[in-house]
């Protein structure tokens, strides 16, 4: 299959850069806590040099578990991260080395809060989330509009996984954490969904498979939980918070979400509303694989971002969200993209703030 001489993809580890890879697999996760990648580098040889052995010709790569990494696609940068495993065979015959890496936001996800444990009253969740990633270097990016009401208490426990606690308190404020393609914790509240670029059948969509599920939706979701009384607030106004959002099930059909800390009414309804998000976000998910890496304006196809679906065989024709992006290329099945979509909803949009509905192209 022809590949187009632009996409070309190269690892750079420390200054040096590393091309002529013969499998690559980039798959970028927006809405999850970092991205992951592999190359493959296979080599055959007639004969070696007098003395040499596959060990040494091996060692010619010196890329090794723990260090920091950039992926480039076409010359464009799609992750910042650091290996995490190498692999290497080798026979009489050929030689080949695999590398494995992740996102710099791995660490979130796997490392407990020690320095930064306790207290976090009075604090918005941008704040908290800033304390908590910092020893580790890692920034924040902030996309649509984030709910900055501070919480009345907040705690984190040393041992707690960084993510998990991220993940606590932003769900009492709809907040959906991710990652970014510069090893960025990625924050994304309510946005204004903008066409991207389309996806049609029979003009750029290479094959595609997909669900339209109703499982998961209900008619009603409520968010139940508690606060701190005092002076001010005491008795049902403290202890029987309930928030509530509408689903789209067409029966009689709640769900009750407990909070998952203490909060006000402004985050019982908040939690409400991003139970939501998590379940009428699954109703539908497509995977839509495209020729090539790069889009007509040099651009990669990106996750984040909301592209026009327009496809009969899916019974699409709408804006959705790409949650995450699978880039891949190899001798066998040249250069081609894989697109999850899923509704807007996942990823924070709306097509105005008056939730005026779609106009069908």
């Amino acid at each position: 299959m022809a590949m187009n001489p632009k996409e070309v993809a190269h690892l750079r580890v420390n200054g040096i850069d590393y091309f002529d890879w013969t499998r690559v697999s980039v798959e970028v996760r927006v809405t999850q806590a970092f991205p992951i990648f592999q190359f493959d580098c296979t080599e055959f040889d007639d004969g070696l040099p007098t003395g040499a052995t596959q060990a040494q010709i091996m060692q010619n790569m010196r890329i090794v578990p723990g260090d920091v990494v950039e992926v480039y696609l076409a010359g464009i940068q799609i992750v910042l991260g650091y290996v995490t495993e190498r692999h290497v065979s080798y026979d009489a015959r050929s030689h080949g080395v695999r590398i494995v890496g992740v996102g710099k936001t791995y660490d979130l996800a796997t490392s407990s809060v020690w320095t930064q444990g306790g207290s976090f009253d009075n604090q918005s969740w941008p704040q908290i989330a800033q304390k908590l990633i910092a020893p580790y270097g890692i920034s924040l990016k902030t996309i649509g509009a984030l709910d900055l009401k501070p919480y009345e208490q907040a705690h984190v426990q040393p041992g707690e996984i960084v993510w998990s606690a991220l993940e606590r308190y932003a769900r009492q404020r709809k907040i959906i954490l991710g990652s970014t393609e510069k090893g960025e914790l990625l924050a994304i509240g309510d946005r204004q969904a903008v066409e991207t670029d389309q996806l049609v059948e029979g003009v750029n969509i290479l094959r595609a498979n997909g669900v339209i599920a109703d499982d998961n939706v209900y008619h009603k979701i409520y968010s139940i939980g508690q606060r701190a009384s005092n002076d001010q607030t005491w008795g049902d106004r403290s202890n029987k918070l309930i928030g509530q959002a509408s689903g789209s099930a067409g029966r009689y059909r709640p769900i009750v979400t407990p909070m998952d800390v203490s909060d006000d009414q402004h985050g019982a309804q908040q939690r409400a509303e991003m139970e939501k998000i998590l379940s009428e976000g699954g109703k539908l998910e497509f995977n839509i694989t495209v020729q090539g890496w790069l889009r007509e304006t040099g651009d990669l196809w990106r996750a984040d971002k909301f592209y026009w679906v327009r496809s009969p065989m899916l019974l699409a024709n709408l804006l959705l969200g790409c949650r995450s992006v699978l880039y891949e290329q190899s001798n066998q099945g040249g250069t081609t993209t894989t697109l999850t979509m899923v509704d807007k909803i996942s990823l924070g949009g709306r097509l105005d703030f008056s939730g005026s509905p779609p106009t069908e192209k």
